[in-house]
């Protein structure tokens, strides 16, 4: 009877015992899943289309310089891209005012990673090959690079990521990446993104200059899905810090049908 007891008293125990070792195993499961289901730099980097525009189709934009006194001036653009197995192919046509329209800016990602760009000018009659440095300059007048406008900061082939505490932009919870170029000739040290978490978009990014210094400030802002389902921003405004200058993308209209190919090559930038 004694030993039925205590047999009986140690069986209570050990299933006392029990439910507390399941639980903490769920607890330690738990958190170890949570800790592997939390994106590395690198794959929220991979992530992200860009700091703009994805996918293939068309836009109408207007594209605002606005000086540091306050000068403005406008242009309206179409825009095409056509996402391919090596990148993208993007062409910018300006459409107005009349002292610009018909100057094209073609870029093609190549097989070899390369992202090949040309500039045409109607006034020259011809195409210019945009490539070192050069790709470096401002971009027809405004605060965006050639390289900017032309990648539209597809930032995955050229950067190392880190991931920093995470943090909310306008009340959107957000990750936060530092970025550092592979190049040593980059035109920035560093770049800062904070990626809205919901919808993987680019809400802010800083970008560095080679001493340290902040540089510029891209802001993107009218975040919303576009006719596909693919949220995107309406207007896109990148900030000179040193010049006080600044400008403004307004996306004004969408289309997702097909751009031929044609409007890809050397011989309808020369139309």
């Amino acid at each position: 009877m004694r030993t039925t007891t205590r047999y009986g008293t140690l069986r209570q125990r050990t299933l006392g015992l029990m439910p507390w070792a399941l639980v903490l195993a769920l607890v330690v499961a738990g958190t170890s899943g949570a800790a592997a289901a939390e994106p590395t730099a690198r794959e929220i980097l991979d992530e992200l289309k860009g700091m703009a525009f994805t996918g293939s189709g068309s836009a109408t934009i207007e594209l605002v310089t606005i000086n540091a006194r306050g000068q403005e001036r406008s242009n309206r653009l179409a825009f095409y891209r056509q996402e391919t197995a090596y990148g993208a192919n993007q062409l910018l046509e300006y459409l107005s005012p009349a002292d610009v329209a018909g100057t094209k800016f073609l870029t093609v990602d190549d097989e070899s990673g390369e992202t090949m760009m040309w500039l045409y000018l109607p006034a020259l009659g011809r195409e210019r090959r945009i490539s070192g440095s050069a790709t470096q300059d401002n971009f027809m007048g405004t605060d965006f690079t050639f390289e900017e406008i032309g990648s539209m900061g597809s930032f995955s082939e050229d950067y190392d990521a880190d991931r920093l505490p995470d943090e909310a932009v306008d009340g959107r919870d957000s990750y936060v990446l530092r970025l550092a170029p592979h190049a040593a000739d980059s035109k920035y040290s560093s770049v800062q993104l904070w990626v809205w978490k919901e919808h993987m978009v680019p809400l802010r990014i800083e970008f560095y200059n080679r001493q340290g210094g902040l540089d510029k400030v891209l802001i993107n802002e009218d975040v919303r899905p576009d006719a596909e389902g693919r949220w995107q921003p309406h207007v896109i405004t990148m900030r000179n810090e040193n010049t006080g200058s600044r400008t403004i993308i307004r996306v004004l209209e969408t289309s997702s049908e097909p751009v031929p190919d044609e409007y890809f090559t050397l011989r309808y930038l020369r139309r």
